[in-house]
C-alpha cells in the first residue's frame, strides 16, 4: 500500500509529507467551521438563513480558488502561489474573532473557501503527480485530511470549555502558520510551469464524457459532504425527538447536547479515515470505479437512517455508517482522474471548481429549508443530489473511459 514512498528521493518524500501536513490543516479547518458555527450565531445573533449565505460563501471561495489557484501559478510561480492563497484561510478565521458584521464575516468566510480550495487543489495534484495517480497515495492524503477532522472538534471543544470559543479558532490560526511555514520551504519541480504552453491553459478536457461524469460526481459529493458537515453539529442540538431521549433537563441537558453533538462530528471523521484507510488497501485489488459505485448506495442508506432516527443507539450507528461509506468517495475521484489531471493542470482546477460549486449551493438550501420546515426538513434536501450520486457512479462504471486526446498510460494501480 505505500510502495509509492519507496522509490522517490528525500525531496519528493518532503514535498508529499508536507502536502499530507497541510491537509491534515484542512481537515482541522474544515470540522472547525462547523463546530463554531452555533457560537457565532450567538455571539454575533446571526439567523439560520444568514449561516447557510457564510458557509455558502466558503464555498464560493473555494469555487473560485479552485480556478486561480490553476492560474497564479504561471505567473508567481506554485511556491509561492500556494504560499500566499492558503493564507487566506487562516486570515479567514482571524477576522471572525474580530468582528461580528455580516459583511465582515462574509469577506472572512470567502477567503476560508479560496485558501482551502488552494490548498487541496495543490495537494491533490501534486501528489497525483508524485505517485503516478497511485490510488493508495491519495486515499492516504484525503485520510491526513480526516485527521485534522478528527481531532479539531475535540480540541476545540476542550478550548471552548476552558477558555472560550475563540480559543478554538485561534488553534487553528496556529495551524495555518505552521503550514505556511513547511510551503515555503518546500522544493517544487518544475516550480515555474511555460504559461505560453496550451496546454497548461487549455479546458478541452471538458468535453470528455468520462471526466465530466467524475466532475459531476465531485459536485454531488461536495453538496452532501459540505452540508453535512456544515449543519450536523447544528441538527443534532435542534432536533427534539433526540434530545428528548437524553432523560435530563435544565443545563445538564444543555451540556449533554452539545457534547453528544460535537462527539458525532469526532465520529463522523474518525470512521471516514478508517473507511480511507480501508480504501487505500481495496484499491488494489478491486476497481475503484465499483467501490465509488458501492459507496454511493451506502451514502444514501446510512442517510436515510439518521433522518429517520431519534434514539441515540441509531443515530450514532447511522453517523459511523455514513462517514465510513464517505470515506473513499473525494479520493478515489482524483485518483479516478489522474489520466486527465497529469495531462492538463487545469483539470484538478476544474474538478474542484465543479464540485465546489455543489459545495457553495447546498449548505445555503439546507439553512433556507430549516427556517421554513425544521432542520430534518433541511437536511432532507441533501436527499436530492445523494440520489444523483448514485445515478452518475453507475453511470461511471458503465460508460467506458474515454482518454485524453493526447494519452496517457493508465496510472499503476487503477483497473478499469
Amino acid at each position: 500500500m505505500l510502495s509509492f514512498l519507496k522509490n522517490p528521493d528525500r525531496s519528493t518524500r518532503a514535498l508529499m509529507y508536507t502536502c499530507f501536513f497541510s491537509f491534515f490543516c484542512n481537515g482541522a479547518l474544515t470540522l472547525t467551521m462547523g463546530s463554531v458555527m452555533p457560537d457565532l450565531k450567538a455571539a454575533y445573533g446571526l439567523s439560520d438563513t444568514l449561516s447557510g449565505v457564510f458557509l455558502s460563501a466558503h464555498s464560493a471561495g473555494n469555487l473560485v480558488a479552485g480556478f486561480i489557484s490553476g492560474l497564479i501559478p504561471l505567473y508567481l510561480g506554485q511556491r509561492r502561489s500556494i504560499v500566499l492563497l492558503s493564507s487566506l484561510a487562516f486570515l479567514g478565521f482571524l477576522m471572525m474573532l474580530l468582528w461580528g458584521n455580516p459583511v465582515w464575516l462574509l469577506v472572512a468566510f470567502i477567503f476560508t473557501g479560496m485558501g482551502r480550495g488552494s490548498v487541496t487543489n495543490f495537494d491533490n495534484r501534486m501528489v497525483n503527480l508524485l505517485s503516478g495517480g497511485s490510488p493508495a497515495a491519495t486515499n492516504l492524503l484525503h485520510g491526513s485530511f480526516a485527521v485534522g477532522a478528527i481531532l479539531a472538534p475535540m480540541f476545540f471543544l476542550g478550548l471552548r470549555s476552558l477558555i472560550g470559543w475563540q480559543a478554538g479558532v485561534a488553534f487553528v490560526v496556529l495551524l495555518g502558520l505552521i503550514s505556511l511555514r513547511r510551503f515555503g520551504l518546500m522544493r517544487v519541480p518544475n516550480d515555474h510551469p511555460d504559461r505560453f504552453d496550451k496546454a497548461n491553459r487549455t479546458l478541452s478536457f471538458l468535453r470528455n464524457p468520462s471526466f465530466l461524469i467524475l466532475a459531476m460526481m465531485m459536485f454531488c459529493y461536495l453538496c452532501s459532504e459540505y452540508a453535512i458537515n456544515g449543519w450536523l453539529v447544528t441538527y443534532m442540538q435542534n432536533k427534539p425527538e433526540l434530545i428528548a431521549s437524553f432523560g435530563v433537563t435544565g443545563a445538564a441537558l444543555d451540556d449533554a447536547v452539545t457534547a453528544y453533538s460535537q462527539s458525532m462530528a469526532t465520529l463522523l471523521w474518525s470512521v471516514m479515515l478508517l473507511g480511507r484507510l480501508v480504501c487505500a488497501a481495496l484499491s488494489a485489488r478491486i476497481s475503484q470505479k465499483v467501490l465509488m459505485m458501492v459507496s454511493s448506495v451506502g451514502i444514501a442508506a446510512f442517510f436515510v437512517m439518521m433522518l429517520l432516527s431519534s434514539a441515540v443507539g441509531a443515530v450514532t450507528l447511522s453517523v459511523a455508517g455514513l462517514g465510513f461509506c464517505m470515506a473513499g468517495l473525494s479520493p478515489m475521484i482524483y485518483s479516478d482522474a489522474a489520466v486527465f489531471t497529469n495531462t492538463y493542470p487545469m483539470a484538478t482546477s476544474a474538478l474542484l471548481g465543479i464540485g465546489s460549486a455543489g459545495a457553495m449551493l447546498m449548505p445555503a438550501i439546507v439553512g433556507a429549508t430549516a427556517e421554513r420546515f425544521g432542520f430534518t426538513g433541511g437536511m432532507s434536501a441533501i436527499l436530492v443530489t445523494v440520489v444523483l450520486l448514485i445515478v452518475f457512479a453507475v453511470l461511471n462504471v458503465t460508460v467506458k473511459t474515454r482518454m485524453p486526446v493526447s494519452g496517457i498510460p493508465t496510472p499503476a494501480g487503477k483497473r478499469e
